[in-house]
């Protein structure tokens, strides 16, 4: 009986050690293969952008008392390659840093792209929904990091979904808007939109379902055709 009991306990231990060795071995070969499809994805679509025409939109200021002035230019083809080669580089460092690098810079980066696709041309305006857009991915990124501090409370996620929702409202209005004044967006501007809000509403899904695995891949896929759509349909 004693050594039946030793023999149990000693391979229970020993089995748990073994799973987890081959789960990180998995996770490990998962997101070197993520990075390399993101960095390829990446050179793949600055050749495009650099060979094509060029997807360029004006970031304006107004002045009280001053006509609209054209602050700077940003080049919407560019941002998205900056988006695929930044996720590409949180997959090498490791799967951990694929949910929390890669959010905190790649999701305000593409509702910046979409806001100024949708005819958002105001800095105080693009300013704001990048600030949201990382506030929101902000909460989530705590929540990951205080999961079992909080007992499983999901408060930090609920808060941060909250504020990462108004940038998609302010994007919506603008949409609708142009709509009402007769002066409708371009079709694929939209499928972009909602290709964008797709990915967005599935990655907070699986995060909520504390598939943070799942929510970063189902991150990469989404931007990546995001980013296609911009650099190639535009």
């Amino acid at each position: 009986m004693i050594v039946l009991v030793s023999s149990v306990l000693v391979k229970g231990p020993v089995r748990s050690r073994l799973l987890h060795v081959a789960g990180s071995g998995d996770m490990g070969a998962r997101s070197r293969t993520i990075s390399i499809l993101m960095g390829l994805q990446a050179v793949g679509a600055l050749l495009v952008v650099l060979l094509g025409e060029r997807t360029v939109r004006a970031v304006t200021v107004t002045l009280a008392g001053q006509p609209r002035s054209t602050f700077s230019h940003v080049d919407l083809g560019v941002a998205m390659v900056v988006v695929l080669a930044v996720s590409a580089v949180a997959w090498a460092l490791s799967a951990r840093w694929s949910g929390t690098l890669d959010p905190l810079l790649t999701t305000p980066i593409t509702l910046f792209v979409i806001a100024q696709l949708n005819g958002i041309r105001d800095v105080g305006a693009l300013v704001g929904v990048y600030a949201l857009a990382s506030a929101g991915v902000l909460f989530a990124v705590v929540q990951q990091r205080d999961e079992q501090a909080t007992g499983g409370s999901r408060v930090a996620l609920g808060l941060g979904s909250a504020v990462g929702i108004v940038p998609w409202g302010i994007v919506a209005f603008h949409q609708v808007g142009a709509g009402i004044v007769g002066h409708p967006l371009p079709g694929i501007v939209v499928v972009v939109t909602l290709v964008a809000l797709v990915a967005a509403v599935a990655e907070f899904v699986a995060t909520w379902r504390r598939r943070l695995v799942a929510a970063s891949v189902l991150r990469a896929a989404g931007f990546s055709l995001v980013a296609w759509l911009v650099v190639a349909a535009l």
